[in-house]
């Protein structure tokens, strides 16, 4: 079997070699020249200011925005204390709209501008009706908001169509949110007691940001505090070499690395199960739910126990989840299944732009022992930080961003990359002490995504002042997904509890 595997990769590798001179040649070439030609039609069809999507941001922006968008992006900020939305309005106006760079020119202009598209490309143009303050709204009801409550309006904001012509960023205080406080949020007040405090939710789109823009901008330009030295740096990142020689030896071998990786990992299998094979849906929505909030020192612990890392221990915990999530339905488990792992790419650029690439995880969901398989996931999880795959996809989706809009669109919605998967996890890092907004200190951070193509279980992973919050997306297409997103976010914890135990009693 070993053999023909490295068969099918002699195969596979041979085969890329003799396409990609053809491909560069006869397609690369010419598409690039086309967009150059588009670019200058601007100047003669009214389109003097419009500025053509570059890179991943044009990847997002295929999205179906005015429509039924799947790209949107939100970020709950849960606020210790009455806020000024109209004091916040005008900071935000003046710190972060109207700022400036050295050179006159706006420091955010996309926060001025919606998408449009002009000769199968997208473009950046400048909305003539902008307003600031109609993306800053007041969300109140007679009856109190609980975090119930909370996650609903969170799962309809975060698939709602943007209006056409206007900027794709909005700012929602939900003034009436019933908190209630529970041990590991603030052990040392109230514990137990219900109080009334704004959550002020920020949503956006994809194609604008990622997440790193979104903290880097709220961060930097609303608060006193310089983002990269109170930023928790991620463990799962991808950095380019520092050392000469060695940068130019990587440079000069890439072509030749990066074909006979990509042959490698054609050669692997794609996962088949109920959970999977969603590729040609065009996913709209999904049932989400948060966990409460999660010792980062409790994690870490399991982690420095089993000499793993910190990623390693929380695709473990997906990973047992998704296995019990399968038992209680009755699902046949296999004995692998993939997880597309987010890797933020530093150093991130100081503007909004997403800026980070992707990479596949094996998890063992077939192996019925927790420290077996969080010992193989870091295996394979360590092998994939060294891989050059991340890197090549990181670049092509910068090659994939150069493309026409219905080039791009179809090239996502059946890339047999996405298809091959079953879950994907986002892990970035916030704050790792308490920041305030308005001098009013934010007790919790939230980033929710809206549904992922391809895709059917996402996690998104966020640390903030010392905690872990995870949020578990199920699509719709997946029977009683709302039940399955609640278990599997238990099962998720239970897995923790289990890992934590054994570490004690090896």
């Amino acid at each position: 079997m070993e053999v023909l595997k490295q068969i099918q990769i002699i195969l596979y590798f041979l085969i890329i070699l003799f396409l990609f001179p053809i491909f560069f040649i006869f397609l690369l070439i010419p598409l690039s020249i086309l967009r150059e030609f588009v670019k200058i039609c601007t100047k003669f069809a009214g389109l003097k200011e419009a500025q053509i999507i570059e890179g991943t941001n044009s990847t997002f922006a295929v999205d179906k925005i005015y429509t039924s968008p799947t790209s949107n992006l939100l970020v709950s900020l849960y606020l210790d204390g009455e806020t000024d939305l109209d004091l916040f309005k005008s900071r935000f106006i003046s710190n972060v709209i109207e700022k400036q760079k050295p050179c006159g020119k706006l420091q955010y202009p996309e926060l001025r501008q919606y998408i449009t598209e002009f000769m199968g490309y997208t473009f950046w143009t400048l909305s003539e009706s902008f307003n600031p303050s109609n993306h800053f709204k007041l969300y109140k009801t007679e009856e109190v908001i609980d975090e119930t409550g909370l996650e609903k309006l969170r799962n309809e904001i975060v698939v709602k169509p943007w209006t056409v012509k206007e900027p794709l960023w909005e700012f929602i205080m939900v003034e009436n949110f019933q908190r209630q406080e529970k041990n590991g949020v603030k052990p040392e007040e109230n514990s137990g007691k219900q109080k009334q405090t704004p959550v002020l939710l920020f949503n956006t789109h994809h194609s604008l940001l990622d997440g790193y823009s979104v903290l880097h901008m709220l961060v930097e330009e609303m608060t006193n505090l310089d983002f990269e030295k109170v930023i928790a740096k991620p463990s799962t990142t991808l950095r380019k070499s520092v050392n000469p020689e060695q940068t130019f030896c990587r440079k000069l071998s890439f072509p030749l690395r990066a074909l006979y990786e990509v042959s490698k990992d054609l050669t692997n299998e794609r996962d088949i199960n109920p959970w999977n094979g969603f590729n040609d849906k065009n996913l709209v929505t999904r049932n989400s739910t948060f966990d409460d909030t999660i010792s980062v020192d409790y994690i870490k612990k399991i982690s420095h126990s089993y000499g793993v890392s910190f990623t390693s221990v929380l695709l473990a915990a997906i990973c047992a989840g998704i296995r019990r999530g399968m038992e209680s339905n009755s699902i046949p488990i296999p004995k692998f299944i993939h997880c597309c792992v987010i890797l933020p790419v530093l150093p991130h650029p100081k503007k909004l732009t997403n800026h980070s690439t992707f990479g596949l995880v094996r998890l063992p969901i077939g192996d019925n022992d927790s420290k077996r398989r969080l010992l193989e996931i870091e295996s394979c999880f360590q092998k994939l930080k060294k891989s050059i795959l991340p890197l090549l996809n990181f670049y092509m989706g910068n090659v994939l961003g150069q493309l026409p809009l219905r080039l791009i669109r179809k090239i996502v919605y059946s890339n047999p990359m996405l298809g091959r998967v079953t879950g994907c996890l986002s892990n970035f890092p916030a704050p790792s002490d308490t920041w305030t907004m308005n001098t009013t200190p934010i007790y919790k951070c939230k980033v929710q995504a809206g549904p992922m193509p391809c895709t059917a279980l996402v996690y998104t992973c966020y640390t903030y002042n010392g905690s872990v919050l995870l949020l578990n997306g199920v699509d719709i297409e997946i029977q009683n997904s709302e039940n399955i997103s609640k278990s599997l976010i238990k099962h998720f914890q239970e897995e923790l509890d289990i890992l934590s135990q054994i570490s004690m009693h090896p």
